[in-house]
Parts: C-alpha cells; sequence; structure tokens
C-alpha cells in the first residue's frame, strides 16, 4: 500500500494508507516531506489554504499606485526583475494615468552621465525617471544612493512629485544602503492557467470590457488569453516544441 502511494503522480492529494483519517493537514505535510520531498512546495499549498486561507495562495495584482503614494522623492522603488515578467508596461501605464512625464533609460556602459543628468532633471521638474536593467550599472547606483541619502525635500529638490523606479536583477554586488532605502518589489509570473488567464485580464476595466459591442469580441478576447497563458506555462520547457525561442514577458 505505502509503495502504491509513493509511486502516485501527486501523493500529497491522494488517500494516506491505514492513516488518511487521522491525519491533521501539517502531519500530512511532514509525511510528504519525508518521503516525497520533491512534492513538497506543492503539498504546502493546500496546508496554507486550509490554515490561513485561500487568498494567502492566490495571486494578488500589484498595485502600483498604492505603492507610488507609499514612495517619495529620496525613496527609489526597485523592481527585482524575475524570468517572464517586466514591469516597464506597468509602470508607462501608471504614469499616462497620473498624468506623469516617464524619462526612461537604459543602464549599460558609458549611460551613467545620461542617467544622472535625467535624475538631475527629473528632481527638478517632477518627473519621473525610469532606470532599466541597473545590474549592468552598479558604479552610477553608489553615486545615486549617496545623491539619495543626502537629500533634502524641505529644500524643494528634489521636487516631491518626483519618483525614481529602478529595475535590476537579484545581484550581490547590489548597493547595501539602496537596497535598505528602496521600497523593493517584484512581479513574478502567475503560475497555473487560472492565475494567468487572472493576470491578463486584470488591465481590462468593466468599461472597456463592455465598450466592444461586437459578438466576436469576448471569445477572441479568450482565446488569445488562453493561448498565451499555455505558452506562459511552457515556458518551463525553454524552446523545445518552437521554431524560434519564444520570449516569455
Amino acid at each position: 500500500a505505502w509503495k502504491s502511494w509513493w509511486d502516485q503522480e501527486t501523493p500529497e492529494a491522494a488517500p494516506v494508507p491505514y492513516y488518511d483519517d487521522h491525519l491533521t493537514p501539517f502531519e500530512r505535510l511532514l509525511l510528504v516531506r519525508c518521503l516525497r520531498e520533491d512534492r513538497t512546495m506543492l503539498a504546502a499549498a493546500p496546508y496554507i489554504k486550509t490554515l490561513l486561507g485561500p487568498e494567502y495562495m492566490d495571486p494578488q495584482p500589484l498595485d502600483l499606485k498604492a505603492v507610488v503614494s507609499e514612495a517619495g522623492p529620496a525613496t527609489p522603488l526597485l523592481f527585482l526583475l524575475s524570468h517572464g515578467a517586466d514591469p516597464t508596461g506597468s509602470i508607462e501605464g501608471l504614469a499616462k494615468r497620473c498624468k506623469k512625464q516617464l524619462q526612461t533609460i537604459s543602464m549599460g556602459q558609458g549611460q551613467e552621465e545620461a542617467a544622472a543628468a535625467l535624475v538631475q532633471t527629473a528632481f527638478r521638474t517632477g518627473n519621473w525617471i525610469l532606470l532599466q536593467n541597473c545590474h549592468l550599472g552598479l558604479r552610477f547606483l553608489m553615486g545615486l544612493e549617496e545623491i539619495l541619502a543626502s537629500t533634502d525635500v524641505s529644500t524643494g529638490v528634489p521636487h516631491e512629485e518626483c519618483r525614481v523606479w529602478i529595475t535590476s536583477q537579484p545581484t550581490p554586488e547590489f548597493p547595501i544602503g539602496l537596497l535598505q532605502l528602496a521600497i523593493k518589489l517584484t512581479n513574478e509570473p502567475p503560475q497555473g492557467i487560472q492565475a494567468c488567464l487572472k493576470r491578463t485580464h486584470s488591465w481590462l476595466t468593466q468599461d472597456t470590457f463592455e465598450s466592444f459591442s461586437r459578438p466576436e469580441w469576448r471569445p477572441l478576447l479568450y482565446a488569445v488569453s488562453f493561448l498565451h497563458a499555455g505558452v506562459q506555462e511552457r515556458r518551463k520547457f525553454q524552446s523545445l516544441g518552437w521554431c524560434v525561442p519564444y520570449q516569455f514577458t
């Protein structure tokens, strides 16, 4: 009986031999951890749902507008990049909704002076600035840390409406002071078809959804969203099955 349970594709969901009616959710999790360690993370999901509620497992859409209200001109917003999730579009969309001018620069060799000039301009005018791929410009970030740490908002510089956005891949060489000063964010790709569909539809408001009267609109939206969700779920297989590599964004 135990060999049959161990061979199950999803042992965390299968009845436990002899003890199924007597195990608590935590004891079931411990059993999976001891005998099928590869399924521990998947077994933890139903345990968390039972103990804390499903809202702690369902992915929540990132509310950038609320994050901006918590930040300040001397408190940068740091996006830690993960494979398959690019926050650039969300930041640009938020800037348009807030009627803010967003200046963007991708860091790399020779971009330090241009980035410094954009930061100083944003400090004076109150614009937003997006510094992309800052793991390629760590030396500039050290200087930015000193600038932000020495600012005095009461003098009017930087402008109180200014926001500094930073995107970077995780790296041990990232300046610790800037990391502590910033509001840290991450936008990991959703896990599962249902979560992918929710993420895709999260940008649609009810007014936008109902603004199209043609009957093909809703089936077409669902079909494209479902196709995109399926492609996203295949990212674990890399480019296998594709003629050309697919960019999972």
